[in-house]
């Protein structure tokens, strides 16, 4: 017994150790070391509730949601009246989706402190979310009694008037701020959802002007207003914002594509020489590999081979490949791709590049085989779809070319240039009724996409049917939606500065 209590006593001070190595690793902001500190201590003793809130810590500070919330809820696991796990869950919850586990939190707050305002705030964004908006107007009541300036409050009154269908009741809410108080983020984009809401692109422009002070970093906040500033007429200053993003040395991998889809959707050619050259200077490798690539669809050869240089010949050999390709020296580009797969075998450009040059040989087996393994790897790679979708034709399979056209549409079923080439391949091959309908369902998963509706517009044209007249208000009312569509499946968002999604 006496031996077992010593080791028990070693490893409760071994833990502490690693705890306390976590919580100075944290303080510097050194994330993965402090994460890897901290499994050590839960690993040595997962029964600590303090341990488990040390990790909610470290990785709210990391920014994984879903990580924190995971954390605390094993806190709470262990000690359900821990107000700080308490806390995090009812509002980590309610942005990850774990309504139930949020309410539950929510309420045990509200039962040991029955006024506490960010409790009662939670409670009133759980009442949004089901529409039962004059519950969360008495929350927000709660909340403003306690004290009339609480901006938490402020925004929930706020957001209730728009969901009632009131929104300059809504900004006369907010009307104190900038005036008397001075803005906040929190309020400047809660103004900025209501005037997208009534589609006020006077009000959009003001509230941009003022995040670009309050929130200078957010690349998120950024898109937006790139986007907004195509559909309002402002190329120029959507342009800069857009150079601006990848020009950015700490860009995240992830916010490519979707910078990328943008300039696809409003710009087609992509940036002037003068932007590529602020990428190619500050961007990071992936930023310039992926405009690079875009450049490359667009025959913009010289402009992608700027950004290309500089960059070590393991990272650009497969764009290399591809622009050999457009320049028709198939046999380099073939050999350049087939180096590329050697080494990493799922490398989805070298993957296309090798299929796209099989295909103009004839070796449509080997072309299917490449594409296939392209878009099983990357089903963004739209040229992919269609490369396989041609190997088929060529072995007279077209039942199987058409499947793979409409696996590639339903897998980019928000890229109006995917569902443009299906629709032209389909005309091609007689099929009208099949066109019209692939044009019509873009523009259901992209309500807001202008190339959508242009591209359903056409084809009623075209093919002279009596849907031109209504994909033609369809464009119209797409033009002041300024906001980009929602993913498809994803949820309206349901923290306190999301969309505020009406309809």
């Amino acid at each position: 017994m006496a031996a077992t209590l010593a080791a028990c006593g070693q490893s409760e001070a071994a833990a502490a150790k690693d705890a306390a190595e976590a919580q100075s690793l944290l303080d510097q902001r050194r994330f993965a070391e402090a994460r890897l500190a901290i499994k050590e201590a839960i690993a040595t003793r997962d029964d600590e509730p303090e341990f488990h809130i040390l990790r909610g810590r470290i990785e709210l500070a990391a920014g994984s949601v879903s990580g924190a919330y995971d954390a605390y809820s094993d806190a709470i696991s262990l000690d359900p009246a821990n107000r700080e796990a308490l806390q995090a869950v009812s509002q980590l919850g309610l942005q990850t989706g774990h309504f139930r586990e949020s309410l539950q939190a929510t309420d045990a707050i509200l039962s040991l402190a029955p006024d506490e305002p960010n409790a009662l705030l939670v409670r009133g964004l759980h009442a949004v979310i089901r529409s039962r908006f004059d519950e969360a107007d008495a929350f927000a009541d709660r909340i403003l009694k306690q004290d009339a300036s609480n901006e938490g409050g402020v925004i929930l009154k706020a957001r209730v008037a728009v969901r009632k269908g009131a929104p300059q009741r809504a900004l006369e809410v907010l009307q104190g701020y900038g005036t008397l108080k001075p803005n906040t983020l929190g309020v400047v984009m809660t103004r900025l959802e209501i005037y997208r809401v009534i589609r006020d692109a006077a009000g959009m422009r003001a509230q941009f002007s003022l995040l670009r002070n309050l929130a200078p970093e957010n690349r998120e906040i950024k898109m937006d207003e790139a986007n907004f500033a195509f559909k309002d007429g402002r190329p120029a200053d959507a342009n800069s914002v857009m150079i601006a993003l990848l020009a950015d040395p700490k860009l995240p991998e992830e916010q490519i594509p979707l910078i990328l889809a943008i300039w696809r959707e409003y710009a087609a050619a992509g940036p002037g020489d003068a932007g590529l050259a602020k990428v190619a200077s500050t961007g990071t490798p992936a930023a310039r590999l992926a405009a690079a690539e875009f450049l490359v669809d667009r025959q913009r050869l010289a402009g992608a081979r700027s950004l290309l240089d500089g960059l070590p010949q393991g990272q650009r050999q497969a764009v290399d490949a591809a622009i050999e390709l457009r320049e028709g020296r198939m046999r380099e580009a073939l050999s350049a791709a087939d180096e590329v797969l050697r080494s990493d075998e799922t490398h989805c450009l070298a993957l296309t590049v090798q299929a796209e040059s099989l295909l103009k040989r004839k070796d449509f087996p080997g072309a299917l085989r490449a594409a296939q393994v392209a878009v099983s790897q990357c089903p963004g790679q739209t040229r992919a779809w269609g490369l396989a979708a041609d190997a088929y034709a060529g072995r007279e399979d077209m039942e199987n070319a058409r499947r793979m056209w409409r696996q590639g549409v339903r897998a980019n079923s928000q890229d109006s240039s995917m569902s443009k080439s299906y629709v032209e391949w389909l005309l091609v091959h007689r099929q009208e009724r099949e066109a019209l309908a692939v044009a019509r369902r873009l523009t259901h998963e992209a309500p807001a996409l202008l190339g959508g509706w242009q591209l359903y517009r056409n084809i009623c044209l075209r093919l002279q049917q009596d849907c031109a007249r209504a994909a033609q208000a369809g464009f119209e009312n797409a033009s002041t939606l300024y906001g980009i569509d929602l993913l498809p499946g994803q949820a309206p968002p349901n923290g306190l500065f999301g969309r505020i999604i009406t309809r």
